[in-house]
């Protein structure tokens, strides 16, 4: 380890934040990336006491104004970004950000601009003594215990995939999708609601819920006869079936043309892919193939790993290797959680001290 004290890993994600130490082999606290104000405000933030809810706290209570700080993989509202970290250090975490180094995780679209941002606040609002900042498609293959292959987040905003070369991404073979798990609870909403049910429901169904509990991928593409019905039990305890659009729903990732009838600008997962690693040099192809490394929230989809590896070896000629793992959710936090422990990459750390003599410019030099 290279402080005194474990570091703190945090990875800002669109839909929760994952926080933890880097000694550990888990995130401590993983909760929703949100930040709600009285509704009552009308967004009028004046003078007057009120409640900020972070996180989960922020779901549970009535008439908010709730607010994503992260979107799309970009920190988007600053103010609320700074009461989230404050929450994580103070309320999930309790410990002073002044004795923790920190490794932060960002989107795979994070600007060099964003990164200076962060420093400014962990520097100079929390007095971290030192931080890194490292994109959450690197530190995944780290996580996977690669520092190369080709990183697949499938998110909740946005599907990033990411050739990784010696721990360095290469930009210019990056490829979103356009499809990820906010575009699959449209159209999950969209079914339901052309079947009336959410009229006839509205304030017991959970579109995000059927998306967790009943989504699900065939190895085929085929609709399997066992094991086919699915569910969704509300509150009431009355169930409603959710079979077919939980089956299409899945397939959107794959098929999303067929799946919604007409042309999309949707990129279907295992294209992206191939497409991707052709944007790579030849002779460096054949090591991205050997990990290809699934994470994100919607990477736990049942299924969903073995219906890539049927449609890329449809596509590709070459052996390839996907890495699978039961906590790819929280992929990318154990990679900082690894990077943090590894001594060749003390240099890639930014002290305070630095960056109070070299601003900006030790931050380009450091996170390009």
């Amino acid at each position: 380890m290279l402080f005194d004290k474990p570091a703190v890993v945090i990875d800002n994600g669109s839909y929760s934040i994952k926080a933890g130490f880097a000694c550990d082999n888990h995130p401590v606290s993983i909760f929703r990336t949100l930040v709600g104000r009285p509704s009552y405000l009308n967004g009028s933030y004046g003078n007057k006491y009120y409640d900020v809810h972070v996180g989960d706290d922020a779901i549970r209570e009535i008439d908010l104004d709730l607010n994503h700080p992260v979107v799309k993989g970009s920190i988007a509202h600053w103010d609320d970004m700074e009461r989230v970290w404050h929450h994580v250090f103070y309320k999930e975490l309790k410990v002073a950000p002044e004795e923790r180094g920190v490794i932060l995780a960002c989107g795979t679209n994070s600007t060099i601009d964003e990164k200076v941002k962060c420093c400014e606040v962990f520097f100079e609002t929390f007095n971290a003594p030192t931080m890194c900042i490292q994109s959450q498609s690197v530190l995944a293959m780290y996580g996977s215990g690669t520092t190369t292959g080709i990183c697949v987040d499938i998110g909740h905003d946005t599907t990033d995939v990411a050739p990784i070369f010696e721990g360095k991404m290469i930009t210019y073979a990056h490829i979103n999708t356009g499809l990820a798990g906010s575009q699959i609870e449209n159209y999950l909403e969209k079914c339901l609601a052309e079947r009336n049910l959410l009229n006839e429901f509205k304030s017991s169904i959970d579109i995000e819920n059927i998306k967790k509990s009943c989504l699900y991928i065939t190895k085929n593409g085929a609709m399997p006869i066992k094991n086919y019905i699915r569910n969704y039990k509300l509150p009431s305890g009355e169930k409603i079936d959710v079979s077919n659009e939980a089956f299409m729903a899945g397939e959107l990732i794959f098929q999303p043309d067929i799946v919604k009838g007409e042309k999309t600008s949707f990129i279907p997962l295992h294209e992206a892919i191939v497409t991707a690693s052709l944007k790579c040099d030849t002779e460096i192809r054949k090591q991205m193939y050997e990990s290809i490394v699934p994470c994100g929230g919607l990477s736990m989809v049942p299924g969903i790993n073995k219906r890539l590896q049927v449609e890329l070896e449809c596509s590709i000629s070459s052996p390839f290797n996907i890495l699978s793992s039961s906590e790819q959710y929280a992929i990318s936090w154990l990679g900082g959680a690894t990077f943090a422990g590894l001594s060749e990459t003390k240099k890639i750390w930014v002290q305070k001290k630095q960056f109070e003599d070299y601003g900006q410019r030790i931050v380009r030099n450091k996170f390009f």
